[in-house]
């Protein structure tokens, strides 16, 4: 079943050759990549919203090194006790505010049955995940308005991206999992201190914004906290791809060769109820 939804009038999409088009008419091109813009113009501040190619390229380089792999584990780790628990079945998989698909591509990649997606509303970044993973779904869409039809979602995943949790419980299916991860405390504290005087730690009212719907059950919470060694291009990386990175000067980047970098992660999962 196609769950894409038309931005424009809400019915759904379906493709015919390089368009994808709705019964009403509205009609949008298959980019060359093979993802498709479903930005609507009042939906983006610039001509290219979201993150820039300088910060979708130093991520995607310091990904694959491998780095946050222990974020992913811990993610699936607890969707699988959870779907062991309920005997459920995973046919659509969200990752929403993909950026270049590293955790679209990592997540449950051993699973040849889920029907994997990604939204973002940076054109750079689902153009780069498009060229790497030729499996899932990507689309240029805005999380506050997600171009997806009502209870289609098992599973949406939101790592360290903005969300609104209304799109949030109208996409998800009865009984699918909303799974949020957020930085926390001490996370990359040895870089902010470098261009900060004082750090003030990551905070988040999200668990009791998620509480307030009275749509969820949490779950459960989980955090993961590893200390790493940073070196080279790695550590350049690492500060690109944050918006610390426009605190430094180029000569500061360059002279950083090596340090010990806090990761500090919370995972928070909810079931809609």
């Amino acid at each position: 079943m196609n769950i894409i939804q038309c931005p424009n009038c809400k019915k759904s999409l379906t493709q015919n050759g390089k368009v994808m088009s709705c019964d009403n008419g509205h009609s949008f091109d298959i980019a060359k990549g093979g993802y498709t813009n479903l930005i609507l113009p009042h939906q983006k501040k610039k001509l290219n919203s979201g993150d820039n190619k300088l910060m979708i390229d130093a991520r995607e380089a310091f990904l694959l090194r491998g780095y946050y792999d222990f974020l992913i584990d811990g993610i699936e780790s607890e969707i699988n006790l959870i779907l062991k628990a309920d005997d459920s079945d995973i046919k659509t998989l969200l990752d929403l505010g993909c950026g270049s698909g590293y955790y679209t591509r990592k997540l449950l990649d051993d699973d040849p049955l889920i029907k994997k997606y990604g939204i973002d509303i940076s054109k750079i970044g689902i153009a780069s995940a498009t060229k790497k993973d030729k499996k899932s779904c990507y689309i240029v869409g805005s999380s506050f308005s997600i171009p997806i039809l009502n209870d289609s979602i098992d599973i949406i995943a939101n790592i360290f991206a903005p969300c609104d949790l209304s799109e949030i419980i109208r996409i998800l299916k009865p009984g699918g999992l909303f799974i949020k991860v957020i930085p926390i405390d001490n996370h990359m504290a040895e870089v902010a201190k470098l261009v900060y005087d004082t750090f003030i730690s990551h905070k988040s009212n999200i668990t009791d914004d998620i509480a307030s719907t009275n749509r969820f059950t949490l779950v459960n919470i989980e955090e993961l906290i590893r200390e790493v060694s940073v070196e080279g291009d790695d550590l350049h990386n690492l500060i690109k791809m944050t918006p610390y990175y426009y605190k430094f000067s180029e000569d500061q980047i360059a002279q950083l060769n090596n340090m010990s970098v806090t990761l500090s992660f919370q995972i928070i999962i909810s079931q809609l109820k």
